[in-house]
């Protein structure tokens, strides 16, 4: 072994052991795409409240987040690399950001589609074993990724899914969403599909959303980061907002509305019915207990490479239908008989999400394990001995 690199090691923890001589933590969290700040968002904004922590941002493509971000708290990839952090957060394994100065990296899943070979981790290069915590959405999945030997035990907590807390709690306006779009005198269906070249979206999306403005529902439509990304990989070369504004500006309507949020949980909160194909917004829309249609993508599970557990489970809870036509009678259907599948909505929320409402509580808590390694082993050492606090 070189002198370099057995002396690295030992400079890494005299770095961070300087740092906490100081009561100040600072926390980077990485945004690859706009909903990456919808799943973190919640841990940042908890953590930015706490007096001696400073939240900073990076991301490798800056143009689609900064925006998102608060002033000056933004930093790109090369002012971040050699600065020291007490915690990187991220919601992506698959790319971290390079960082020469961390103390800690603790991640959390963005998604629970089971689509990409997430939920059968064995041989994927995800590179947990960088990780010193990694933060579960739902019991499942931690199980396979422990299974797997993917993750090990002291790396593992079940947190649930913070982007879902305020959508579960009811804290999000919906008849201000309501009003924002005039979408008072009708029903509101939500088309949100997956972004893949297979999907519904590139199957039949602008026909599904005229067969919903015809049928009567005032529709919001709401597409994947990645199919508005201008790398032709993830949008099939379309332009879809060109695509869609098209479709708009020829509906007599009015109801139709292109939407571009990094969170769609306001969108979720406004809608009567949501239709998709196959994705973790389809799931998240169970938690409010309402009506869910599938257009039926034959490909999709191939290209996407989806755990065929997780299509079943989606559509037990779904109307599935394989034409706009159907799709939009499906959703008028559902529209008149909301109660129709409600128990295996309510059962399928319960399993894939752990006790939504509560997640981001217990996220700034592992947060605060690491950030403060001495105060947590004190407790834990307190409720072991059976102290009252």
């Amino acid at each position: 072994m070189s002198l370099l690199r057995r002396f690295t090691p030992v400079a890494h923890r005299l770095d961070h052991a300087i740092g906490r001589l100081s009561p100040r933590r600072d926390v980077i969290v990485e945004l690859r795409t706009p909903v990456y700040h919808a799943v973190l968002s919640p841990i940042a904004s908890a953590l930015a409240d706490e007096p001696n922590v400073t939240v900073w941002f990076t991301s490798e493509h800056p143009d689609g987040v900064r925006n998102l971000v608060p002033a000056g708290r933004f930093l790109t990839p090369r002012e971040a690399e050699w600065r020291r952090f007490d915690l990187y957060l991220n919601a992506d394994p698959w790319a971290p950001a390079r960082l020469r100065r961390c103390a800690h990296r603790l991640n959390f899943f963005h998604g629970v589609a089971g689509k990409y070979d997430l939920d059968n981790p064995k041989g994927l290069p995800l590179g947990f074993e960088s990780y010193d915590r990694v933060g579960f959405i739902n019991r499942d999945r931690m199980v396979r990724y422990l299974s797997a030997g993917v993750v090990q035990p002291s790396q593992a907590r079940l947190v649930g899914y913070p982007k879902l807390d305020k959508l579960a709690n009811g804290q999000i306006d919906a008849d201000g969403i309501k009003r924002r779009y005039a979408l008072a005198d009708r029903p509101t269906a939500l088309y949100a599909p997956t972004y893949s070249e297979a999907s519904s979206l590139h199957l039949a999306g602008t026909e599904i959303v005229r067969a919903l403005d015809q049928a009567g529902f005032n529709v919001l439509i709401k597409l994947h980061d990645r199919s508005l990304d201008q790398d032709p990989r993830y949008n099939g070369g379309i332009d879809w907002r060109a695509r869609f504004a098209e479709l708009i500006a020829r509906s007599t309507s009015g109801r139709i509305h292109f939407v571009e949020v990094a969170d769609a949980s306001p969108l979720l909160a406004a809608a009567n019915v949501m239709v998709t194909d196959h994705s973790s917004i389809g799931f998240e829309f169970l938690v409010l207990d309402r009506p869910l249609v599938v257009f039926d993508a034959p490909d999709l599970a191939t290209a996407a490479r989806v755990n065929p557990e997780k299509i079943a489970l989606l559509r037990s809870a779904a109307r599935v239908t394989r034409t706009p036509g159907e799709t939009a009678m499906a959703a008028s259907a559902a529209i008149a008989d909301p109660a129709s599948q409600s128990a295996a909505r309510r059962r399928i929320a319960r399993e894939m999400f752990f006790e939504p409402g509560g997640a981001t509580r217990r996220a700034v808590h592992l947060v605060r394990e690491l950030l403060y390694p001495t105060a947590a082993a004190t407790a834990v050492a307190r409720v072991e001995r059976g102290d009252t606090p």
